[in-house]
């Protein structure tokens, strides 16, 4: 793992990239060892907004997993909030090799304002948002099934359907690299 605290700080590689965003408690760094399968390789915090940095994690030689700071959290300083959104756009803006941004949504909140800003910016800057409703293992089927209606009617139409997922249980992980894949496949 790498971490990067100001852009300078970012690996000179040309490995795709895949990003992983969303607010703070929205189950970010779950929903990442998750995929790395790992428990503990992204540090799981009870305390929202833990990540201050971008972490970078090398997968298979061949990609990376890049771990953003979390969205919404408002204990933190407004000076340090401005340092991490300076950095997060940055990032966006100016990496070649980003090729998708897992935005991952708390499917009991459904998609907040921050989040929509966060797909339509990545969206006018060319860059694939790839939706997941997590934390599913604390709804019913049924309620899981009206979040997804939900997304779906909030989210313009060309990005594709939300990927609803419980990074405790592992539902959904599977189409989620799948889907990743996907994006990393891509020249």
């Amino acid at each position: 793992m790498l971490s990067a605290f100001k852009p300078a700080d970012f690996p000179k590689t040309s490995y795709p990239e895949i990003a992983f965003a969303g607010r703070s408690n929205a189950g970010k760094s779950s929903v990442l060892n998750r995929l790395l399968r790992r428990k503990k390789m992204v540090k799981v915090s009870s305390r929202p907004g833990y990540t201050q940095s971008i972490n970078f994690f090398l997968i298979n030689q061949k990609h990376h997993f890049v771990d953003l700071p979390g969205y919404g959290y408002a204990k933190a300083p407004k000076a340090l909030q401005q340092k991490w959104k300076a950095l997060i756009e940055n990032y966006l803006e100016n990496r070649k090799q980003l090729k998708a941004v897992v935005v991952i949504v708390d499917i009991r909140r459904g998609l907040q304002a921050m989040d929509l800003m966060l797909v339509d910016y990545l969206k006018s800057l060319g860059i694939a948002p790839i939706v997941v409703l997590n934390k599913a293992d604390k709804l019913s089927q049924p309620k899981r099934k009206k979040a997804l209606m939900d997304a779906m009617e909030m989210l313009p139409r060309q990005v594709p359907e939300p990927i609803i997922m419980s990074a405790k249980s592992g539902l959904g992980s599977e189409a989620l690299l799948t889907k990743i894949s996907t994006y990393l496949n891509q020249s």
